[in-house]
């Protein structure tokens, strides 16, 4: 498969299930070695990264349930219980963090671009995200990515013992595949493409 074929099968896919198409091993290495390789500015490396499945992949999303409860009306709650519970049937879910203690270290190390490291950690860390994501799909599994912080920091901090100076920025919840989605619409790339190319 190209790299082109796999971003292509890359999509934002919510019908999820746990059965995977590879072994919980396989997944687990294959993160850990895109987050390795993928690059950061500064070398800053401030991504780390907390991958829970089974059990404590359910308890995530019963904290996030619990903690919309609180957000939304009674009334309007049962469009987002659905939402939680299809979540909550996938396989696992990778949160995201930035190590804060690294880019304000680095803010300090060099304050000529002390006002753009906060830039240079989103950066890598859609570098990474982006990498996950089709490294999963080149595995043939499905993923989406979501963002439930800040309502869950606290809560997901103290039950898996984060650290404090660490920011929650993404949930990407994997698994099998349950149905593709509908092809989406998209423009054409000499619309949003433009090349200069001046020999003389």
């Amino acid at each position: 498969m190209s790299y082109i074929d796999i971003i292509k099968n890359r999509r934002s896919i919510y019908d999820l299930n746990d059965q995977l198409p590879v072994s919980e091993k396989v997944v687990v290495n294959t993160i850990k070695h895109v987050t390795v390789e993928s690059p950061t500015a500064f070398n800053m490396q401030s991504s780390h990264l907390v991958i829970l499945m089974n059990d404590d992949h359910k308890k995530l999303w019963e904290i996030v349930t619990n903690t919309l409860k609180k957000q939304v009306e009674e009334s309007k709650f049962a469009s987002t219980q659905a939402k939680m519970d299809m979540f909550s049937k996938a396989k696992g879910t990778i949160l995201f963090f930035d190590d804060r203690h690294v880019i304000d270290q680095l803010k300090k190390d060099f304050p000529l671009y002390q006002n753009q490291f906060d830039m240079f950690a989103d950066h890598s860390m859609g570098l990474l995200q982006g990498n996950i994501w089709n490294a999963l799909a080149e595995l043939k599994m499905g993923a989406s990515l979501q963002h439930y912080n800040p309502l869950i920091d606290d809560e997901v901090k103290r039950q898996w013992e984060i650290p404090e100076y660490y920011r929650l920025t993404a949930q990407m919840v994997f698994g099998g595949i349950g149905s593709i989605p509908e092809p989406k619409e998209k423009m054409d790339a000499d619309d949003r493409v433009i090349v200069y190319s001046n020999n003389s």
